[in-house]
């Protein structure tokens, strides 16, 4: 009798959901090459007499991990393997799995791949170590899978930020399965886990907690997943503000509202839109959120907005300028936004690298997070998003400061918002208790962050 573990179980519940795009990330240990024997265990038995196909990156990686893995449960079942084919038999049900690795040199064209020729009838393709290889192999397996039933593709893969399988899987509407190596606890002995904790900690957090960081060279390297807040609710008790960056032709807006509970500022919308006017953007601003001071005047539920902060340098713009852009937005809605933003002229606080350098602690210590809705939208948006700043900001070596690839615009924002009020962050509560006014009365029903 075969006992799966929690990442097992949720592989075949998946596989009985009849789900198309099943992403598995998850950490050392945790039973993934198992988990994708018991999948084909799985394929044999509801789709007989048919084949399915499994893919690593190397023979050297299918003979030492795989192909033992395999033998260990399979074969007692009478599975066989003919080495001239690379294909795995079920005598039982007459299914068949071909095993290949996915190894292409940079110069062949994508056409020459180990797939070609393969055709998995059951409709079913398992990719293992997907992060050793790129979304090409996804798009060469599914081409395998086109006289079968519908088509199911399961990829694993050990926790890197951002992983591509677990997009795919997002895309197609399909919640990726994430573990850590613990959901393998009954296998694995206690001085497994006690001997992990002597590795360095980041690749702990990402091999054995599942919480992987960005890659080396990012600026803002300590933003984790841990940043990223689920389920989160806004709640209009909840002291809000806005961080804009002017920018000249492609301004970004992030609006943020301060949770008790998590001791931090949470990024529930942003706004990044580009060919704006001034007024155009004010109303874009004001479909999310509405000063609480007019609220009586809002159309609908918004985020009610207590403050806000912009930068005065980069505020130049064709129509006005820096001043008058500010002047503007104090205007009551519709014409502006009711709020008198703030900025900053301090040398100190203006210069970038301090500035960089704060807001890194800032986000080290969970003090800004930003919500999944957030999150996911900024993958898939067409002009610039929070997220696609943080994967792409990145150190000039030489000069030894960040360099402006034309993404960083909300980072910019964010440090315009840590500038104005995280600045000295032990005294940031009794500022924004000094600085907003009037006081917020609290109500009892939750509003969903991110659904705008």
């Amino acid at each position: 009798m075969i006992k799966l573990n929690p990442l097992q179980l949720d592989l075949i519940s998946a596989l009985l959901r009849q789900e198309t795009m099943i992403a598995v990330r998850a950490g050392w240990g945790s039973g993934k090459t198992s988990a994708l024997v018991f999948a084909l265990m799985w394929a044999a038995n509801m789709r007989p007499g048919r084949s399915s196909l499994l893919i690593t990156d190397t023979a050297q990686r299918y003979r030492t991990v795989l192909q033992p893995e395999i033998e260990k449960w399979l074969g007692p079942m009478g599975w066989t393997f003919s080495q001239t084919q690379g294909v795995w038999t079920d005598p039982a049900t007459g299914s068949s799995v071909w095993c290949r690795s996915y190894f292409r040199p940079g110069t062949r064209d994508s056409s020459h791949n180990p797939l070609e020729g393969i055709n998995a009838t059951s409709g079913i393709a398992l990719i293992d170590e997907a992060q050793t290889m790129t979304e090409e192999v996804a798009f060469k397996a599914l081409g395998r899978l086109r006289s079968g039933p519908s088509p199911m593709l399961v990829m694993c893969g050990l926790p890197v930020m951002d992983a591509w399988w677990v997009r795919m899987a997002e895309d197609a509407k399909c919640s990726p399965i994430m573990h850590t190596s613990y959901a393998n606890r009954e296998n694995l002995s206690e001085s497994w886990f006690e001997a992990t904790e002597q590795l360095p900690p980041e690749e702990r957090a990402a091999m054995i907690l599942n919480q992987p960081k960005p890659a080396s060279g990012l600026v803002y390297s300590e933003w984790g997943e841990e940043n990223i807040v689920d389920g989160w609710a806004y709640r209009e008790d909840m002291t809000a503000r806005i961080a804009i960056d002017w920018g000249f032709r492609k301004p970004s807006v992030l609006i943020i509202a301060h949770d008790d509970q998590l001791e931090a500022d949470v990024i529930c919308a942003e706004i990044n839109p580009q060919e704006v006017s001034l007024a155009e953007l004010t109303r874009l601003i004001l479909s999310i959120a509405w000063p609480r001071a007019h609220k009586d005047s809002a159309p609908g539920r918004r985020i009610w907005l207590d403050a806000g902060c912009g930068d005065k340098a980069g505020a130049a713009r064709s129509d006005r300028t820096a001043q008058s852009s500010f002047r503007e937005l104090r205007l009551p809605p519709p014409d502006g936004l009711g709020l008198q933003l703030r900025w900053s002229t301090s040398p100190v606080k203006v210069d970038i690298m301090n500035g960089v350098q704060k807001l890194k602690r800032a986000l080290w210590l969970r003090k800004y997070r930003v919500t999944r809705e957030v999150w996911d939208a900024g993958r898939k948006a067409q002009g610039n998003s929070l997220r696609k700043a943080l994967a792409s900001y990145r150190w000039d070596k030489k000069k030894e400061q960040p360099i402006k690839d034309g993404q960083e615009d909300p980072l910019d924002a964010l440090r315009y918002d840590l500038i104005c009020w995280r600045w000295d962050d032990d005294k940031a509560q009794e500022r924004r208790s000094k600085s907003w006014e009037p006081q917020i009365k609290a109500v009892s029903k939750p509003w969903e962050g991110g659904s705008f």
